[in-house]
């Protein structure tokens, strides 16, 4: 397997686990007694002791039976009206009813409401749920505003808020969440000290509870990555520790799930599979559809380790065929490369190219036609069928008059029957004839459709390796420029620098024009390959190149808008190297005193425009060379759609658009 598809593998299971984990609930360890309890309270005379029952209730049932969790949170609304101190945290268990049923937008709605009247209130209570309202809303909002966004209310909502209450085992939690966010960016050190903050916090609890659990398997996970498997052991059997006294708690799949992560980074398969077998049966059960798709994948990972494919591949599939994962489109994608790397590891590389295109159009256009077909075959039945109908009345008719004279009409009345007889006959003949050319016409087609698909396949593939080659060519030049000009070229500075030659001027001289070399060393480096496209993504990236392209006699303004950290490196790559070219197109040709580079992004479409105020030319008469070719090559490879506008004196408009 490529190294890029298996550090996007071991990111992706860190994402599903920081969204797994990070919504479970805080039930008490002991359900069975904590359910009786809340029961045997909904009999109380008082209201509000009912209100809190029902609202406890409504989260018990969140992930088990959503008809009973809906049940108990319309009875705490009918009891707590909207002017009473209990509607905030009423809207806040709405909330989480809403986002367990994907209802986003309604939840998001729901949970801001909630923030406007608990922060209305002085109460613990309302700190409490005001705390958990916040963190639920950052969880709801991440896929649209990212990591930055949840590690923001962590720190600057939601721990001040219950450490002002002294609220110790919360606060851990949320100190163990935040780990969770770094640990879903890499940062496995910065999630440790989380963690440990955590701990910190939780030695002076009498009694190990639900808090505990989660923080102990949060930290089995992180050794995992890190990898360690010797601390992760610790808490592994901390965990189990905690879960002994109770055999039926809804926790063993998440347990199972850190065992098969044990076993898996000390690389024995055979027990991994088993504990992950284990979680999966215990998930379908407890009806754990989150953690019920971690221990899928982790599964695939598995068989994917062992090389057997052909396993891998049908985990994958049936993935596919439930559809639950692949909800939303970032793990759609990761789903859909996956089975792209195992079936071109088989050696079935027409499906591998299906599922890396994410394509169906032959499909499509077969089942079109298929379609066209059937209601044309309908159509001439239905005709001959009515004419059958005309020619059997005019039959009748015609038997009806030979009875008043038989004789008479005994030759007409045979004529009009071979005359029917013949037209049927001729009637299928014709639908058959043209079934047949239809047939032989959709044949052709066919066989065109899969010649055109080879030959875009063999381009597919060049295109993409003459590119990668000259990325490649580009780093490895990047490298030794930084790794020996630049030594060298640093080197011979200090010896300069020191008394070796007798003047002082003209040594300050051959000081600057080096350290001008270096410059001029490094600048070309970072062209090569931009490192700042890697670390820090995107937006940056390309906000550093508008800058060190920039000079007196040119401004280049740059706008981004709603970019995200998770586009694929490889249309990010392309991106930057078509802006790079545009601009570089601007500075030799234009004649332009401002650019204007601005990126956007709404949902999945990513759109880079480049306007500049040069003097344009005519497309028709334009001679392109090989920096527009290159950038028609890149948007190829990311499948996406150039447009260009200019004129002679009107300036250049460059949009390109893509998905990912």
């Amino acid at each position: 397997m490529r190294k890029s598809s298996y550090v996007a593998l071991i990111f992706f299971f860190v994402l599903l686990f920081f969204r797994t984990a990070s919504a479970q609930q805080l039930l008490p360890l002991d359900e069975d007694g904590y359910y009786k309890k809340l029961q045997s309270e909904l009999n109380s005379n008082d209201d509000s002791t009912r209100i809190e029952r029902y609202l406890l209730l409504s989260e018990y049932w969140l992930q088990k039976d959503s008809i009973k969790s809906k049940d108990a949170l319309l009875h705490a609304k009918r009891l707590a009206k909207k002017d009473s101190v209990f509607w905030g945290r009423t809207l806040f268990y709405e909330a989480q009813y809403y986002n367990q049923q994907n209802q986003k937008d309604r939840a998001k709605q729901t949970y801001e409401a909630a923030i406007s009247a608990l922060e209305k209130s002085e109460l613990p209570a309302d700190k409490k749920s005001l705390a958990a309202t916040w963190y639920n809303l950052a969880l709801n909002q991440f896929g649209k505003k990212g990591y930055d966004y949840v590690v923001d209310v962590l720190t600057n909502k939601a721990i001040p808020l219950v450490s002002e209450l002294k609220d110790t085992l919360i606060t851990a939690h949320y100190y163990s969440q935040l780990g969770l966010v770094f640990m879903s960016v890499g940062q496995f050190d910065k999630a440790e000290e989380q963690h440990f903050k955590a701990l910190e916090l939780l030695k002076n609890s009498k009694d190990e509870g639900a808090i505990h659990l989660h923080t102990y398997f949060n930290l089995v996970s992180n050794y995992c990555y890190k990898p360690d498997s010797k601390s992760a052991k610790i808490y592994l059997d901390k965990a189990a520790h905690i879960l002994k006294p109770y055999p039926n708690s809804i926790h063993y799949p998440n347990y199972y799930y850190q065992e098969g992560m044990y076993y898996t980074t000390q690389t024995n398969a055979t027990k991994a599979l088993e504990s992950l077998s284990k979680g999966k049966e215990l998930a379908k059960k407890y009806g754990q559809m989150q953690i019920l798709q971690m221990l899928e994948f982790r599964i695939y990972n598995n068989y994917l380790m062992q090389r057997d494919y052909t396993k891998a591949k049908d985990v994958l599939e049936n993935i596919v065929e439930d559809g639950l994962l692949i909800r939303e489109a970032n793990n759609k994608k990761i789903v859909f490369q996956q089975l792209a790397i195992v079936n071109e590891a088989l050696g079935d590389y027409k499906t591998a190219f299906h599922w890396q295109k994410e394509a169906s159009v032959l499909s499509d256009s077969l089942q079109q036609a298929n379609l066209l077909e059937k209601m044309n075959e309908l159509e001439i039945v239905y005709t001959t069928t009515e004419k059958q109908r005309t020619i059997d009345k005019l039959n009748l008719e015609k038997i009806d008059a030979g009875i008043e004279n038989r004789d008479k009409n005994f030759k007409i009345t045979i004529l009009a029957v071979t005359l029917a007889l013949l037209l049927i006959i001729s009637l299928l003949i014709y639908r058959n004839y043209n079934k047949q050319r239809k047939l032989n016409q959709q044949i052709q087609i066919n066989h065109e459709q899969q010649l055109l698909q080879i030959e875009n396949e063999r381009r597919f593939e060049a295109s993409q390796s003459i590119l990668q080659g000259e990325e490649q060519e580009r780093h490895r030049i990047a490298q030794d420029l930084h790794d020996s000009m630049g030594g060298m070229l640093a080197s011979i500075r200090m010896q300069l620098s020191k008394d070796l030659l007798p003047s002082t001027e003209k040594r300050h001289t051959i000081v600057q024009q080096l350290d001008q070399a270096i410059v001029e060393m490094r600048r070309i480096s970072r062209n090569l390959m931009p490192e700042t496209l890697k670390n820090l993504g995107l937006e940056i990236a390309l906000r550093e190149l508008c800058e060190s392209m920039a000079n007196k006699n040119l401004k280049i303004q740059f706008e981004a808008y709603n970019l995200s950290r998770d586009i694929p490196f490889e249309t990010e790559l392309a991106f930057y190297r078509i802006t790079q070219e545009c601009i570089s197109n601007t500075l030799k040709h234009a004649h332009a005193t401002m650019v204007i580079v601005q990126i956007s992004q709404d949902d999945d479409r990513l759109n880079l425009t480049i306007e500049d105020d040069g003097r344009g030319f005519e497309k028709n008469k334009a001679t392109y060379g090989l920096g527009m070719k290159n950038i028609k090559n890149r948007v190829n490879l990311i499948n996406g759609i150039l447009e260009m506008a200019t004129s002679h004196g009107e300036g250049t408009t460059i949009n390109i658009e893509c998905y990912v």
